[in-house]
């Protein structure tokens, strides 16, 4: 008797164990990803999906959701370190983020919105504003390797007369990440008239990096 009250106390134990597991994992995991993305202002929210909870120690999951507003977001800081393509999110077979009023870069972004469904491909869409001077100051190399007719944006960026004028910049894109890192598929976008493709994926892998939950 008194060794089947003590397996039955042990099981309820375990029990127990798993069931604060299952809790307490994806509030630490969305804690961590509200650390990060609020680190420089703004608000966010996070909600995770992923029994059994342990995958999370993986960055994967069933869906991730993230809504946030007034967030900085750096580029260089985060793309020097960043794993190859969205890795951060590729575990994960639902994935929805919305951002509104976010600093990246040389944008100021109004909305951003990355999706994915089923484990396939990202859809990603935003719309800002940025201006010769920002682009500038992002770096003049970067214009003329990553943007084809860059150096003629350079150029009209670092005029006089378009040195605070702001440009507008739209981006409907399919973005694909695998091991071989990330990679434009479908669709497109503008910055001035010239492909925005290259910026896109930079700007989808820094906010990727801040939503990685284990590094």
């Amino acid at each position: 008797m008194l060794v089947a009250l003590t397996v039955a106390l042990a099981l309820a134990a375990l029990v127990v164990a798993v069931v604060s597991i299952e809790v307490a994992l994806p509030r630490i995991a969305s804690s961590r990803i509200h650390a990060r993305l609020t680190r420089n202002g703004g608000t966010a929210e996070v909600a995770i999906v992923a029994p059994p909870a342990y995958r999370l120690l993986r960055n994967a999951g069933d869906r991730l959701t993230v809504s946030g507003d007034g967030l900085t977001i750096g580029l260089a800081e985060e793309s020097s370190t960043a794993p190859a393509g969205l890795s951060a999110l590729d575990g994960f077979g639902e994935v929805d983020i919305e951002l509104t009023n976010f600093s990246t870069g040389p944008l100021e972004v109004a909305a951003f919105v990355m999706t994915r469904s089923g484990g396939g491909s990202y859809a990603m869409a935003a719309t800002g504003t940025t201006s010769g001077r920002d682009l500038l100051r992002f770096g003049d190399p970067w214009l003329r390797t990553s943007i084809p007719g860059g150096g003629l944006l350079g150029s009209v960026a670092g005029g006089a007369p378009m040195t605070d004028r702001r440009i507008s910049v739209s981006i409907e894109i399919e973005l694909i990440s695998d091991a071989g890192g990330l990679r434009v598929g479908s669709g497109g976008g503008t910055i001035a008239g010239y492909p925005a493709g290259p910026l896109a994926t930079a700007v989808a892998a820094a906010v990727a990096r801040r939503l990685e939950i284990v590094p």
